[in-house]
């Protein structure tokens, strides 16, 4: 045995109380959010109450800060049942934010080793900081974005009239929070009728959203390295470095934004950019790129979109947000080191080495292991999907096969776009899409509980033996 290996052991509880903390947890305020919902007096009337079911479903869609949902949030409920829907975005948000820590928290003041690597898996690393302080920091990021991008929106967005709202200033200013919580979780429910394309022609109040939404993906570690740089960025006796980590998430955001932009201006000119000005295609379409990180908010007509847009953004929703972040998919930095993994390989390297370090090969095993389990619950969502869709007479023939795979990806990586699938699935399909929803955020955060504990050394040193790839 390792020498710190049995102290791991006698540190770390048994596992499978920690690992059901994170379903159990999940699992109850989607409960109580479902009764909550069903009241009669949370919905807007006794011909617009939704099932059972589909209360069940935006409930779980909620929580889980995805966006999908089998009807109109905004026409079916009063505002009191959107603040319960904004509750259960907020509540899941911030579990999801500080899983790791708030279990740690539990056990004192001081984390352990095995502790720490909790908080290293679900979040990242935190160097010479307690969980206390990173679960205020994480209270602390979620308060200002969200009422600094509340404040931004009832300034900057449409009057009241526009997307069927009336009432005075308070009502406005429940949009604008609700919008902002809602963003900044990567959630993507409106409180709108028709979502945020009321705000299509206000281009100031959109950028408003994709910085909240970008915010929310970004992660607690790179936001808490942000500040400490801004910090001490005039300090002539302090010197901030940033964390490979932080740079893969800084780099790999912005290239993908980028890049998503680009091939939605090339491949959307004649479909859903058609006609419109230069300043308000370059916008629409940074917007699509933003929600493809799993905010599940639209400005477009999904199902106008050119073949190849959606093939492309099947991708980008497959890759996600940043660890540790609100973001769902397997995450830009797995992406990241995926693709090193295969440049380090072409150059005849034995390891990755990047910005003057060395990621070790562990790091490459867990990258492949996450791509590989989310790719195979793709697989089975989509065959699921068929059988329970197959003969949906709702469903477009011609685009079946697509509009489920990107049911299933976006329900997966919780995103929260559709291409009118959703609101026409069978009670089987609807179960099916949140078991999907579910396994997509909490399996994750049991993934990173699990990969907390030591490895298990090996007792006999083998021989070595080459193997023909490819």
């Amino acid at each position: 045995m390792l020498p710190n290996e049995s102290k791991l052991r006698k540190e770390l509880p048994p596992l499978g109380p920690r690992l059901w903390m994170v379903p159990v947890g999940f699992g109850g305020v989607i409960l109580i959010g479902a009764f909550l919902l069903s009241m009669p007096f949370l919905q807007a009337g006794p011909g617009m109450a939704p099932s059972l079911l589909d209360t069940l479903f935006v409930a779980v869609s909620a929580t889980c800060v995805t966006g999908l949902s089998t009807f109109n949030i905004a026409e079916a409920y009063h505002p009191f049942g959107l603040g319960v829907v904004a509750v259960l975005i907020q509540v899941g948000g911030l579990g999801i934010f500080t899983a790791g820590l708030l279990i740690t928290m539990f056990g004192g003041d001081r984390p352990s080793l095995s502790e720490e690597k909790t908080i290293d898996n679900t979040i990242g690393k935190v160097k010479s900081m307690r969980p206390k302080q990173v679960f205020g920091y994480a209270c602390f990021f979620i308060v200002i974005f969200e009422l600094a991008g509340a404040v931004l929106l009832f300034l900057l967005g449409p009057p009241i009239g526009q997307g069927g709202v009336d009432g005075g200033l308070g009502v406005r200013m429940g949009h604008s929070l609700f919008h902002a919580v809602s963003a900044f979780c990567n959630a993507g429910f409106s409180s709108f009728p028709e979502g945020i394309s009321v705000w299509r022609d206000h281009g100031s109040a959109l950028l408003v959203i994709n910085f909240l939404v970008i915010g929310g993906g970004i992660g607690l570690i790179s936001l808490i390295q942000l500040r400490n740089r801004i910090r001490k960025h005039h300090s002539k006796h302090t010197q901030s470095r940033w964390t490979i980590q932080t740079r893969l998430c800084l780099w790999s955001t912005v290239v993908l934004l980028v890049l998503g932009t680009a091939a939605i201006l090339v491949f959307e000119r004649n479909h859903t950019l058609q006609g419109l000005p230069t300043g308000q295609r370059v916008s629409l379409a940074l917007v699509h790129s933003v929600m493809l990180r799993t905010a599940g908010f639209s400005v477009v007509d999904l199902e106008q979109m050119n073949p190849d847009t959606i093939l492309g953004s099947l991708v980008w929703m497959y890759i996600g947000g940043c660890p540790g972040s609100m973001a769902g998919g397997i995450k830009t930095v797995t992406f990241a080191v995926i693709l090193l993994t295969a440049w380090s390989a072409l150059q005849r390297r034995e390891s990755i080495q990047l910005w003057g370090r060395k990621i070790e090969p562990k790091f490459v095993q867990i990258a492949v292991m996450i791509s590989f389990l989310a790719g195979m619950m793709i697989v089975v969502g989509v065959g699921a999907l068929m059988i329970t869709e197959g003969s949906n007479p709702h469903l477009p023939a011609d685009r079946r096969w697509l509009s489920l795979i990107f049911e299933v990806v976006s329900a997966f990586s919780t995103v929260g776009l559709s291409l009118n699938v959703t609101p026409h699935l069978t009670a089987a399909g609807k179960v099916v899409v949140m078991a999907l929803m579910f396994i997509g955020r909490v399996g994750p955060l049991m993934l990173a509980l699990h990969l907390a504990r030591p490895l298990k050394p090996s007792k006999v040193n083998y021989p070595r033996e080459d193997l023909s790839l490819g």
